[in-house]
């Protein structure tokens, strides 16, 4: 063989098992790589989706954008104050001059009077920092110094359209007064943690960072407000099938105790589904997810049955059968879930177990 020339090597195997989806989708872009390549407009949605999540934290969270805005872009505020989030979408990294030129609105504004400063000033984009940039952030001293040097080139004529605003007398009295220790970054692994805890984040990254919580394994105690539907429609399918009325205290000393723990513990199964996707997935998802159930079970339901409980159990049985293959939970549901659907579609009274005989 010549010198310099090496033999191929064969790949190594995957470290896991291939699936459906790896194949059709190939390796998945990371959170991080992900940052780096959106778009100006994609940069705007996904700021609008990690502001949901300031929300929780302050009593107010506006979004300016557009003239006008006076150098804020998020805007957060609590009982004595507030905190700005400036989520631009620079090409490059963030530049001193970009933080200068942002800065110097913040100089000119508060000067006028027209807001207070802030508490809190984060600078939140999607390349982060260049090294000098990461400098002044470091030594927060400098920003002071780097402000009025670049404030010719970078503020003057830029602040706003209706006039050049020199950097002297009172404003550089003002602005020599101001400590910058409340301006930083954001960083990165930051911005996609918090970003992770919004319903947007799997829809937007995958559900790489979703699990589950397990399902306690308790027996459900004292039936609860929201049991009492679907609950109430087991007990006449069962009341139906023996010509006996039953009630909850008289099923618990029936042959019927095993049908009915089954169906709550079901059903709180599938509640608990419900609150995992509230956390982590789009609003409407878990509503999606019980129409596909209504959708797959209907054909039993209409079927003929000797009653009630029959019916319940046959489309019990069918309900397990549903694929889920296009809906976002499908990786998540379990068998109890998938029955307790159905308790959840009875409680929304989108049907019932004993159909009501005509007059």
């Amino acid at each position: 063989m010549p010198i310099g020339e090496k033999p191929i090597k064969t790949p190594p195997a995957p470290e896991f098992e291939l699936t459906a989806l790896d194949v059709e989708k190939g390796a998945p872009v990371q959170p991080l790589d992900r940052l780096q390549i959106m778009s100006a407009p994609e940069w705007e949605v996904f700021t609008s989706e990690f502001v949901s999540y300031l929300d929780r934290d302050y009593e107010s969270v506006t979004l300016c954008g557009g003239g006008g805005d006076m150098g804020r872009d998020v805007i957060a505020k609590f009982a004595t104050g507030w905190d700005n989030f400036q989520c631009k979408h620079y090409k490059e990294k963030l530049s001193i001059a970009d933080v200068a030129a942002e800065l110097g609105k913040l100089v000119y504004y508060t000067w006028k009077q027209e807001y207070t400063l802030p508490r809190k000033y984060r600078f939140v984009t999607p390349k982060g920092c260049s090294a000098p940039c990461m400098g002044i952030f470091t030594k927060k001293s400098r920003i002071q110094g780097e402000i009025i040097k670049r404030w010719d080139k970078t503020c003057r004529d830029k602040i706003t359209s209706k006039e050049s605003i020199p950097l002297e007398g009172d404003l550089l009295n003002y602005l020599k007064t101001i400590d910058f220790s409340f301006v930083d970054e954001m960083s990165s692994l930051e911005l996609i943690r918090m970003h992770s805890l919004t319903p947007y984040h799997t829809s937007r990254f995958g559900s790489y960072h979703l699990k589950r919580p397990a399902v306690p394994k308790v027996k459900p105690g004292a039936v609860a407000d929201n049991e009492k539907v679907y609950i109430g429609a087991l007990l006449d399918a069962l009341s139906e099938a023996d010509g006996a009325e039953y009630s909850f205290e008289s099923v618990m000393e029936s042959e019927y105790e095993k049908v009915l723990e089954r169906a709550r513990i079901n059903f709180f199964s599938a509640e608990y589904l419900e609150a995992f996707s509230r956390d982590g997935f789009p609003t409407d998802c878990y509503d999606k997810l019980k129409e596909e159930c209504h959708e797959g079970i209907d054909s039993v339901l209409q079927e003929k049955h000797e009653d009630g409980y029959q019916r319940f159990l046959k489309v019990s049985t069918h309900s397990v059968l549903i694929p889920y293959n296009s809906h976002p939970l499908r990786h998540f549901l379990q068998t109890a879930d998938r029955k307790g659907l159905c308790h959840q579609l009875v409680n929304d009274r989108k049907f019932t177990w004993v159909k009501k005989k005509k007059s």
